[in-house]
Parts: structure tokens; sequence; C-alpha cells
């Protein structure tokens, strides 16, 4: 079988990369650090921590474990607070937050290329979907309809960093990349391969 993958430089010398796979993923950036997220009111992992009254026995403080194993965040509890309509993204330190933790999908008949197809990026355990807008911002919509500027390529680059883009925005199919602006926000622009902006990495939260 045909193997189609990206090629990466390590040391001077060529070597395979990878083609991204299904799964659930922290969208971080090279330049900044900080992670790609939907902009609502986080809630701390675990809940909030109880406060203990000064003077009270035993270890307490801000810092105090629960003694029990804390399970991940349940977007479907914590979204009960998240507006129901469009909302915008932002970038912030990565949490382990559910508003912070993106489903990456192929989708069957959206097209693509070798090795890769088009994907939908969506909160996982939601269908809250990650779409490019006409003006070369980022939306979040309540669902997934399959139009082009709601399915995403993704292009592993020569260092190992991947470079994101929509299929296509309304009115224009001109490539824009997701692009880091400071670092707590996100936008589209032309990929520049000299500079760190449109390079990210992803990773398993």
């Amino acid at each position: 079988m045909l193997d189609i993958r990206p090629l990466l430089w390590q040391d001077g010398w060529p070597v395979a990369g990878e083609n991204l796979k299904e799964g659930t993923y922290e969208i971080e950036s090279v330049r900044t650090g900080t992670a790609l997220e939907l902009a609502v009111e986080g809630v701390p992992v675990g809940g909030p921590r109880p406060r203990r009254r000064p003077g009270a026995a035993g270890p307490g403080g801000m810092f105090a474990g629960t003694g029990t194993v804390i399970p991940p965040q349940d977007a479907e509890q914590v979204s009960i607070n998240w507006p129901s309509g469009n909302v915008q993204t932002r970038m912030a330190n990565y949490l382990s937050q559910a508003q912070q933790k993106w489903a990456v999908t192929p989708v069957s008949d959206g097209g693509g290329y070798p090795g890769s197809p088009y994907f939908k990026i969506t909160i996982a355990g939601t269908q809250r979907t990650l779409a490019a807008t006409a003006d070369n911002e980022l939306i979040v919509l309540p669902v997934f309809t399959g139009t082009p500027e709601q399915l995403w390529r993704m292009d592993q680059l020569a260092d190992g960093t991947w470079r994101i883009e929509p299929k296509a925005r309304e009115n224009s199919s001109k490539p824009m990349s997701l692009s880091a602006v400071g670092s707590s926000f996100a936008t589209l622009a032309e990929f520049d391969p000299k500079s760190d902006r449109q390079r990210w990495l992803f990773k398993t939260p």
C-alpha cells in the first residue's frame, strides 16, 4: 500500500512525517505557547476548590489537594452556561478545560488530497464547530453543516509543526492560514514561511 506522508528535516536529513490522525487535541501556537479556545468563562477542572477557615486543623489553603483522582471535565455539563449561538475564539494558557479541547475528525465527503482529507474541528463532546468568516476571522458555530468554511486542511511543515487552513471562505477561495496575534487572539492571514505566527502544535490532552 502506498503511504503518502509529509517530508520533514532533522539534523539536515529527510525523515517521514505524519498525517494528522482523528483525535482530541490542544491546538497550541508555536509563537505564543497559548492554546486556541472557545471564548467562554472557564470552570476549574474538578470544580472550585473549597476554602478552609483560618486556624482550621489539617492541611489546607488554596493549593490543597482533594485526595481523589480528578476526572476530565465533561463538556456536556460545563457547556450548560455557554451561549447558545455563535461564539468567538481566543488564546489562553492551557488548563485542560472543556473549551480548550478540540475534536479533529475527517469528513468523508469533504475532499482533500492524498494522505489527508479535510477535517472538521469541534469542541470535544459537542457539535460546536470552528469556522472561517468572510473577513478572515474565526467563529464557533452551534453545529456542523459541512460548508467549505467549516472544513480544515492540516499540513505538516518541514519542522514538524502544522499549518491549518480553511477549505474556503464565503466569496473567496484565497488560501489563508490560522495565525496567532499576540498571546490572546487568533485570526486568518496569508502564510509566511519565515514567521512562526502560522505554526501550530497538536497536543494530546
